[in-house]
């Protein structure tokens, strides 16, 4: 968690919203926004989100134009209002301005999903081979989603997947999206926004030359349905102690080890495509691997 103290308590936020039950401690806390689960009126719980810079606007309960928010904010709630997925996470509510302990900022609401995250469950250990086939076709489907609208999730790990109380796989946090319509925001990095563990070879690439697409969304989901699996990571073997080694072995492997999937060929099959190092190995679309996948 960032040490900069934030500029209001958990107490503030809780009289700033008399309408709703504010549960603290808070959910959790990013760069730019923390994050409280709330439950209100409807029968459901959901997230409040606030950013944590207050603004200069003078009117509370003002809704706020997207455009004037910083820019990854703006494409990452662009992004959750233009795709609609059971597999993705939806905003339930437009941002607005919020007077909180004098100060006023902006907040948004979410989805609460009440089933953990794939983090915490894989921390008890892998899935059986049917919860991970239907982990990867519902990741396949929230890509899928986002690729209609020309969106490259570009950060699928475990932290990053959430179950809600039916026990649906949800894909979450557009927050590095790369949306193939508008100018990237990276320009000015060498690589390619990520978290390096959960990244495809392309995303270590100059931005000017990577090939980031819904075929490095695939690499992504391999990782995760491979590691939810087998309970292991394909590429983090335990003689890997360095950054710079396990970027060496990403970018010089040939194929994955398939020797600990247990699970059907169809998956397997999936599986080791979408871990192909070199985007035009893997499937050129999405559909490819759900109609192997899918039964009808």
């Amino acid at each position: 968690m960032p040490d900069v103290p934030l500029p209001f308590e958990d107490a503030d936020v809780q009289t700033a919203f008399p309408n709703y039950q504010i549960h603290v401690p808070m959910l959790g806390r990013g760069t730019f926004k923390v994050a409280y689960r709330f439950s209100g009126e409807a029968p459901s719980d959901y997230v409040l989100k606030i950013l944590t810079d207050p603004v200069a606007l003078e009117v509370d309960g003002q809704e706020v134009d997207v455009g004037t928010l910083p820019e990854r904010l703006a494409r990452e709630l662009a992004g959750m209002s233009l795709v609609s997925s059971p597999h993705l996470a939806q905003m339930v509510a437009a941002p607005v301005v919020t007077d909180i302990n004098g100060g006023r900022f902006i907040v948004y609401e979410e989805r609460y999903y009440g089933g953990g995250t794939l983090e915490d469950r894989l921390a008890g250990g892998p899935l059986d081979a049917d919860q991970t086939e239907a982990l990867v076709i519902a990741l396949l489907l929230a890509v899928q989603a986002l690729w209609q609208e020309g969106i490259v999730h570009r950060d699928i790990k475990p932290a990053n997947i959430v179950f809600d109380d039916a026990n649906t796989p949800v894909l979450i946090d557009l927050g590095i999206a790369l949306h193939t319509g508008l100018s990237d925001l990276t320009e000015s990095y060498d690589e390619s926004p990520k978290t390096p563990i959960y990244a495809a070879p392309e995303q270590f690439g100059a931005r000017r030359y990577a090939e980031i697409d819904v075929r490095t969304d695939q690499f992504l989901i391999g990782i995760v349905g491979y590691q939810a699996l087998t309970g292991v990571h394909p590429f983090r073997t335990p003689d890997i102690t360095r950054r710079e080694q396990y970027i060496h072995k990403l970018l010089t492997f040939e194929n994955v080890d398939s020797s600990l999937l247990n699970c059907s060929p169809e998956l397997q099959a999936v599986l080791i495509r979408m871990l192909a190092p070199k985007p035009n190995r893997r499937f050129r679309t999405i559909e490819e691997p759900l109609r192997v996948l899918v039964k009808e």
